[in-house]
C-alpha cells in the first residue's frame, strides 16, 4: 500500500511540474510576441512571475534574456549584466541556441554603447554580425544594423553610417516594421545630411515623414520635420512651402529641449527673423547640447548673424563653426549619374511596395490569374498533344492495314502464279499420261507397241536426268510443295555436291529408289546407301531446317 500511493504521489507531482512549465513557456511566448510593441506591460508580466516557476536554466535564461531586453527598449537601467550573464551561461555553451547567443551578445554591445563604450560595443556588434549570417532572422539583423550604423554616425564615419542605415531599412520593410523602418530612414538622412549629401537626404526624409505620419507617432514626425528645417537651412536659396513649415512649427512649440529650441531657431531664421532665431539659439545653449548638435547651432547662428546683417559676427560664428568640423571625416559618395538614378528608381520601388499593401494583392491575384491561365494552357496543350498522337496511332494503324492490304495482295498474285504453273504442270502431265495412252491404243499388243511405250517411257526418263528439262521443273514443284525445301537445302550446305541435291530433290518429289536408280543410272544399292549417308550429315548439321530435311527423307515413297 506505501509503495502505490508514493507512486501515486510521484506521478502527481511530475504532472504538476510539466504543467507548471508549460504555463511558463506559454507566458514567455506570449511576453516575445509582445516586447518590441510593449515593452512596459511585458516588464510587468515578468516581475509577477514566481521565481520558483523557474526551476530549469533553460527558462531563467529565456526569462534574463527577456527581462534585458524589455529594460533595453523601456530604457531603464537595472542591471542588466547579470541578466546577461544568465542568459549566457546557457547559451554560450550550446552551438544549437544560435539565436539566443546572437540577442545576448547584442544586448551586450547595447549595455556597453550606454557606458560609453563604443569600441566594445562595435566588436560585440560585428560578432553577432557574423554569427546571424547563418540564419534567416530580418527583423533582429536589422535592430542590429541600426546600432551599428548608430556607432559610425557617432565615430563621424558617414559613409559607413549610411550603408548600415540603409541595410537595415530593407529589413525592416521586409520584416514588416514600419516604426524602425522610419528610425532607420532618419538615420540615413542624418548621415546624408553630414555628407552634404542634400538630394539624399530630401528623399530619405520624405519617406519617413509619410511613414511616421502613416504610424500617427508624434515623436517619430517631429523628427523628419526637424530634419526638413535643417535641410533648407542649408540649402541657401531653396524657399519652403509655407505648409510644411507651420506643420514643423507645431511640433515643436512645446518642446523645450536643445534640438527643439534649434529646430524652432531654423523655422524662425525661414520666416525672416534673425533675431527671433538668435534668441532661441541662445535658449539652446543653455541648456547644453549634446557635440553633434554644436557644429548645427553654430552654423544656423552664421545664418542669422548674416541675414540680420551683422558680419563681424557671422564671420565669428562661421569660423566656429569650421574649428568645430575640423575633426570630421567625411568622404564623398561617388557613384555614376546612372547608377545614382537606378539605385533611386530601386529604392522608389520598394518604398511603393512596401506602402501599398492594395497593390501587392492586385500582384498576387494576377500571379494567380497567371498561374490558372498556364494551367489551363498546360491542360489543353496536353490535349492536343493526346489529340495528335490519337491521330498518329489512326494513322500508323491505316499505314499497317495498308501495308498488309499490298502484302495479301501480292500473296494473291503469288497465289495465282502457282497456280497456273501448278495447271500447266498437272496439263503436261496429264499429256505424257495421253500419249502413253495413245501409243498404247494404236500398238497394242505388238511389238511395236512394246517399242513405242518402251521409247516414251525412255525419254520421260531422259527427261528427268542430270541435264534434262524436266530437272528445273521437279525442282521449283518440290519447292512450291514443301515451303522451299530445295533452297533451303542450297542455302544451308552451300558445298553440297551437286549429284547428292539431285538424289535429294528426287527423294523430297516422293520418287522410290528404283525410279530414281533408273534416273541417276545407278544401282538400287546404291541409292539406298547415299540415302542413308545424306540422313545421317542433315541429322548431324547444325542447320535451322533439318527437320524438314529428315521429315522429307523418311516420307513413304510415291510422288509429290
Amino acid at each position: 500500500m506505501k509503495r502505490t500511493f508514493y507512486g501515486w504521489l510521484l506521478m502527481m507531482v511530475t504532472l504538476i511540474g510539466c504543467t507548471s512549465d508549460n504555463t511558463t513557456n506559454e507566458t514567455l511566448a506570449r511576453c516575445e510576441r509582445r516586447v518590441a510593441a510593449a515593452p512596459d506591460s511585458v516588464l510587468q508580466i515578468l516581475q509577477e512571475i514566481p521565481a520558483e516557476r523557474l526551476h530549469s536554466r533553460a527558462l531563467r535564461a529565456r526569462y534574463a534574456l527577456l527581462a534585458a531586453e524589455a529594460h533595453d527598449r523601456t530604457e531603464t537601467t537595472p542591471d542588466n549584466d547579470s541578466l546577461l550573464k544568465v542568459a549566457w551561461s546557457y547559451y554560450g555553451e550550446r552551438p544549437q541556441e544560435l539565436y539566443g547567443q546572437c540577442k545576448t551578445l547584442y544586448y551586450r554591445g547595447r549595455e556597453h554603447l550606454r557606458r560609453g563604450d563604443k569600441p566594445g560595443a562595435l566588436r560585440l556588434f560585428l560578432e553577432v554580425e557574423e554569427r546571424l549570417r547563418s540564419i534567416d532572422e530580418p527583423y533582429y539583423t536589422g535592430l542590429l544594423y541600426l546600432r551599428i550604423g548608430e556607432v559610425y554616425r557617432s565615430e563621424l564615419n558617414f559613409v559607413r553610417a549610411y550603408r548600415y542605415f540603409r541595410d537595415a531599412r530593407d529589413l525592416f520593410m521586409r520584416s514588416e516594421h514600419p516604426r524602425e523602418t522610419t528610425e532607420a530612414l532618419l538615420g540615413m538622412t542624418a548621415s546624408a545630411l553630414r555628407m552634404r549629401d542634400l538630394q539624399r537626404a530630401r528623399r530619405d526624409c520624405t519617406m519617413a515623414l509619410e511613414l511616421a505620419d502613416d504610424l500617427g507617432d508624434d515623436t517619430l514626425r517631429r523628427r523628419s520635420l526637424a530634419f526638413f528645417a535643417t535641410l533648407h537651412i542649408f540649402s541657401e536659396g531653396d524657399p519652403i512651402a509655407t505648409d510644411l513649415l507651420r506643420r514643423i512649427e507645431r511640433s515643436v512649440r512645446r518642446d523645450t529641449t536643445p534640438e527643439g529650441f534649434c529646430t524652432l531657431a531654423q523655422t524662425q531664421l525661414l520666416r525672416g527673423r534673425p533675431d527671433s532665431a538668435l534668441l532661441y539659439l541662445q535658449l539652446a545653449k543653455e541648456k547644453g547640447p549634446d557635440g553633434e548638435e554644436l557644429p548645427l547651432l553654430a552654423y544656423t547662428a552664421f545664418r542669422a548673424q548674416a541675414a540680420a546683417r551683422r558680419y563681424p559676427e557671422a564671420t565669428r560664428e562661421i569660423h566656429r563653426f569650421i574649428y568645430l568640423n575640423d575633426s570630421l571625416t567625411r568622404t564623398a559618395l561617388q557613384t555614376s549619374a546612372g547608377m545614382i538614378e537606378k539605385d533611386y528608381f530601386r529604392e522608389q520601388a520598394a518604398f511603393a511596395d512596401y506602402r501599398m499593401p492594395s497593390r501587392r494583392t492586385g500582384e498576387r491575384v494576377a500571379v494567380a490569374a497567371l498561374l490558372v491561365l498556364l494551367i489551363i494552357g498546360m491542360v489543353i496543350r496536353q490535349r492536343m498533344r493526346l489529340q495528335r498522337e490519337r491521330n498518329g496511332r489512326s494513322l500508323q494503324l491505316l499505314r499497317e492495314a495498308r501495308e498488309e492490304y499490298r502484302q495479301i495482295a501480292e500473296s494473291m498474285v503469288e497465289r495465282n502464279d502457282t497456280e497456273s504453273r501448278l495447271r500447266s504442270m498437272i496439263a503436261s502431265r496429264f499429256e505424257i499420261v495421253d500419249r502413253l495412252g495413245k501409243s498404247y491404243y494404236e500398238r497394242e499388243n505388238t511389238a511395236s507397241g512394246q517399242a513405242a511405250v518402251a521409247r516414251q517411257v525412255k525419254q520421260l526418263i531422259d527427261g528427268f536426268a542430270e541435264n534434262g528439262e524436266m530437272l528445273a521443273e521437279l525442282e521449283q514443284m518440290v519447292d512450291e510443295a514443301h515451303d522451299g525445301a530445295m533452297q533451303k537445302l542450297r542455302a544451308d550446305f552451300p558445298r553440297m555436291k551437286e549429284a547428292d541435291a539431285r538424289l535429294l530433290c528426287y527423294i523430297f518429289g516422293g520418287f522410290s529408289p528404283q525410279v530414281i536408280s533408273l534416273f541417276m543410272e545407278e544401282s538400287v544399292a546404291n541409292i539406298y546407301a547415299r540415302k542413308s549417308r545424306l540422313k545421317s550429315r542433315i541429322k548431324a548439321s547444325d542447320s535451322p531446317h533439318k527437320g524438314l530435311f529428315t521429315a522429307l527423307l523418311e516420307q513413304p515413297s510415291g510422288g509429290c
